[in-house]
């Protein structure tokens, strides 16, 4: 699944959801206890400061918690001799501690997004952010009664709350335990802050370790400059021209791009589908991958674990080899070049398009998985006039990017939609606020950088039809170089 299957599944999901009504109701009585709809809604920031402890240790220091609507947040502990910075500021996580610098990605990022999107900011728009609730059911926090739903982003981030089941406040949020030890934090001791209730004490749990939190002051509704979101700008080692950077960054993709019909690889895909219940079915298909004219054909030859059966096998032969005939009558009457072809290849929605469209912020210097990058955040370029389509729709996309400094190669992207998209105006499709997906290149054969990882979270409407929703990871591997004349005989030789 490369970045045009990826926008694609944007806008055709795959699978339905729907919202329990018990879980409205639970969050419906929260919002009323914690001040009500009208006061909440009129929040657009929260500051929260006071002493934070480690029992195991005796040390003890200051706590802040910063959160800005619509879906930003800053939290510094300082513990001892250790000090902790995390924060999401629209765009992309990044963390600072003992271990250094670092823009955040995978778990460790979609928490702390998901932390960011679901606060009382987000959840008094639940509906409109398009966030999920399921009820999972009673439970207890500290010896009380408790109900635990479990919060759902359109992209897919995920966050376990516990509301009192006499108070209706929220008593403890928790990272689910799929993310590895997780984080627990438990809130008490509430009080009315400009109307809104909102808690002096809390308690958070790392694994085994836990912090408490005495809280001194609330502020609401003060100015917060967005720069304290922003990663710092901390490097001794000054960037590259930027510019040009991204000039050389944008001629190099277009030339892979090019070489992309050259090779031909193994997908895996997972496919990750909710049931409404809290339970995920994980299905997981093995395809054979090439490309035509960049456009991504894939033969799938096996799932979850086992071969197609024979006749599924000659289904899918018929249906690639169709595919490849097409393209060589096509190549024969016009060697490619006709003006229909150059039309959609201009639209395929590739990161060229997305470094063309974007305008680029907050430029650092980072090391990831042993390379020297330079990282920035993207949002729209408010200059750019889209062209068609396409454009259309990467005009929608804010998020992080990741380039080898030294070869000017994309590593890494990451991108989510800052609002709803219709195709056909909704009558077609409509791909929802928040959706988002990650894609990751590698160096092949010490030549070219092709694709190696896929992930897309989505929430979209198909002609009219009720909400879908879909997680799909894909993993490419054993690259080899291809010619199209050698898919039609194997083809043959399967039948």
């Amino acid at each position: 699944m490369n970045l045009c299957v990826a926008l694609a599944l944007a806008f055709f999901g795959v699978c339905s959801v729907a919202r329990g009504q018990s879980a409205d109701k639970i969050i419906d009585q929260y919002l009323h206890a914690a001040g009500g709809v009208k006061v909440l809604r009129g929040i657009t920031t929260v500051k929260t400061e006071g002493t934070i402890s480690d029992a195991a240790t005796g040390e003890s220091g200051s706590y802040t918690l910063i959160i800005k609507s619509p879906s930003r947040l800053y939290s510094e502990e300082v513990v001892g001799n250790a000090h902790t910075i995390e924060a999401y500021n629209g765009k992309s996580a990044w963390k600072q501690d003992s271990a250094g610098l670092a823009t955040l990605t995978g778990a460790d990022a979609a928490s702390l997004e998901a932390r960011a999107r679901y606060s009382v900011l987000g959840l008094a728009n639940y509906k409109k952010a398009k966030i999920r609730a399921t009820l999972l059911g009673e439970a207890a926090v500290l010896g009380r009664p408790v109900d635990h739903l479990q919060i759902t982003t359109a992209a897919g981030l995920r966050q376990d709350v516990f509301f009192d089941k006499q108070s209706h406040l929220l008593a403890e949020e928790a990272t689910p335990v799929s993310r590895g030890d997780g984080e627990r934090i438990t809130y008490g001791d509430y009080r009315p802050v400009e109307g809104a209730m909102e808690p002096y004490r809390m308690e958070i749990r790392r694994g085994n370790h836990v912090l408490t939190v005495s809280v001194a002051q609330v502020t609401v509704n003060q100015p917060v400059e967005d720069v304290i979101f922003n990663f710092p700008a901390r490097s001794a080692q000054p960037l590259p021209d930027i510019a040009q950077l991204l000039k050389d960054v944008n001629q190099n993709q277009k030339q892979v791009d090019a070489l992309v019909d050259q090779y031909a690889c193994r997908e895996t895909e997972e496919n990750h589908e909710a049931d409404g219940k809290g339970h995920t079915k994980t299905t997981v298909t093995e395809y054979d991958v090439f490309y035509l004219r960049g456009e991504e054909v894939r033969r799938a030859v096996r799932k979850n674990g086992k071969d197609l059966s024979a006749d599924e096998q000659q289904k899918e032969n018929a249906r690639v080899e169709k595919r490849v005939r097409e393209y060589e009558k096509q190549q024969e009457k016009d060697g490619g070049g006709s003006a229909e072809a150059k039309r959609q290849k201009e639209e395929e929605a590739g990161i060229s398009s997305i470094l063309r469209v974007s305008r680029f912020v907050n430029a650092r210097r980072e090391r990831f998985r042993g390379h020297d990058v330079i990282v920035f955040d993207f949002e729209p370029n408010p200059g750019y006039k889209p062209k068609n389509l396409t454009e259309s729709v990467l005009q929608k996309l804010v998020g992080v990017v990741w380039v080898d400094e030294q070869a000017r190669q994309v590593v890494r992207l990451e991108a989510r939609f800052t609002d709803s998209m219709k195709i056909g105006g909704g009558l077609v499709a409509s791909v929802q606020k928040g959706s988002a997906f990650v894609f990751e290149q590698s160096k092949i054969n010490n030549e070219v950088w092709l694709p190696s990882y896929t992930e897309a979270h989505f929430a979209a409407r198909v002609l009219l039809l009720k909400g879908m929703q879909g997680d799909f990871v894909a993993r490419y591997s054993d690259y080899q170089k291809f010619r199209v004349e050698s898919v039609a005989k194997t083809l043959k030789n399967d039948k």
